[in-house]
């Protein structure tokens, strides 16, 4: 009975002190809750300069107003709703851009550009590897009604899973302006330039590295080809800068001014001019296609060549990331036949920058390294 009396003050005091730690736990669990969802909203996120630029390309798509008035805000796009992955973001994320804007890493909207390229492809890896969460968590996959969707559109999605496509692959650049990665095809095309000044003078075959006229002889005078990047330049004659060249190529039955790299793949090497038709020479057919066997010879000016067909598909393929992977995943050039590829170039490449010489050397690329084409591997003969 003496021990009665401290043993109740004991025990009232333990759940005094469990009732106050129970007060206090669940207000820092609200605390912390208010708090994540708070930091959340599109109020708080554009509440930064450094996001001035990425909120008012927002507001001109249609994740920010359109029909159905349904909003996709930052949080939306760029944070899991719920679980381990909400709290992995808040706490990697959040805390590395709240750092970034202390310490003035995006001062103004031209340090905005010069990383919006790093950025964004930071963004289209994350969202590649959560299988793009985010825009599943409005876009709900099982009540898709294709049948409502343009003919493409419903032929891409219906196969997703099976090729194992997410929704970034294709869906970039609609709530903010995609970058512009051409500096970097810039940077690997002065490059190239470099590599072919320093080209030997007794290399035996040559590859231009952009559109080069073939001429009837070396003043220049008359030209009787346009002969195309890549094109293999066998070379018989040497005089001061220009080169005595012999182009080997396959035409198709009823197609005269045209030689193409392989019979039955439209991959061009060269258009003929009128006046070079009579230096065109025929082997006759040797070949499944029917197609026949061609060489044209003249002189061409020993600027702009490489002897390594393999440094054209290096840039190619550069050409191809800087380009293509803006709006949606880089294809690659197995993705498509040699004679599917020059439609599909055309039909996208108005939407870059990308010259008509970057063009003409990406169709090359794509088309020489195409699923119906050698691995890039073997040799060019």
């Amino acid at each position: 009975m003496k021990g009665s009396k401290p043993h109740r003050i004991s025990l009232a005091l333990l759940f005094g002190i469990l009732f106050i730690g129970a007060v206090f736990g669940a207000a820092a669990l609200y605390a912390t809750q208010w708090s994540l969802h708070a930091t959340s909203t599109n109020e708080f996120c554009v509440s930064c300069h450094s996001m001035d630029v990425p909120n008012a390309e927002w507001q001109y798509t249609s994740h920010f107003a359109n029909a159905k008035g349904i909003q996709a805000g930052c949080a939306d796009c760029h944070i899991p709703k719920e679980g381990f992955a909400f709290l992995k973001k808040k706490l990697t994320s959040g805390i590395s851009d709240l750092y970034a804007e202390i310490m003035g890493g995006i001062p103004d909207a031209e340090a905005y550009e010069a990383k919006r390229g790093a950025m964004a492809r930071h963004v289209w890896a994350e969202m590649e590897a959560n299988d793009s969460v985010t825009c599943r968590s409005c876009h709900n996959t099982e009540f898709w009604d294709l049948y409502e969707q343009t003919e493409k559109a419903a032929a891409d999605h219906s196969t997703m899973a099976e090729t194992g496509e997410t929704c970034i692959n294709c869906h970039r650049g609609i709530a903010h302006f995609p970058p512009d990665f051409g500096q970097e095809a810039q940077a690997a095309a002065g490059e190239l330039d470099r590599i072919a000044a320093d080209t030997p003078q007794n290399t035996q075959t040559l590859y231009p590295i952009r559109e080069s006229g073939l001429f009837e002889s070396q003043d220049g005078n008359s030209k009787i080809a346009r002969i195309l990047p890549g094109t293999k330049l066998q070379v018989l004659e040497r005089e001061d800068t220009w080169r005595k060249v012999q182009v080997s190529g396959f035409q198709s039955p009823g197609v005269e001014q045209i030689t193409y790299r392989n019979p039955g793949k439209r991959i061009i090497t060269a258009i003929i001019e009128n006046e070079g038709l009579p230096h065109l020479s025929s082997m006759g057919a040797d070949n499944d296609a029917g197609w026949d066997q061609t060489t044209i010879t003249g002189w061409i000016k020993a600027e702009g060549m490489v002897g390594d067909v393999h440094l054209l598909w290096t840039y190619g393929e550069e050409v191809n990331n800087a380009y293509c992977g803006s709006c949606h995943a880089v294809m690659g050039p197995k993705d498509y036949t040699a004679n599917q590829w020059p439609s599909m170039v055309n039909a996208y490449a108005d939407r870059t920058s990308i010259s008509d010489s970057d063009k003409t050397l990406l169709t090359f690329y794509l088309q020489t390294q195409a699923n119906d084409m050698p691995t890039q591997g073997e040799s060019d003969e």
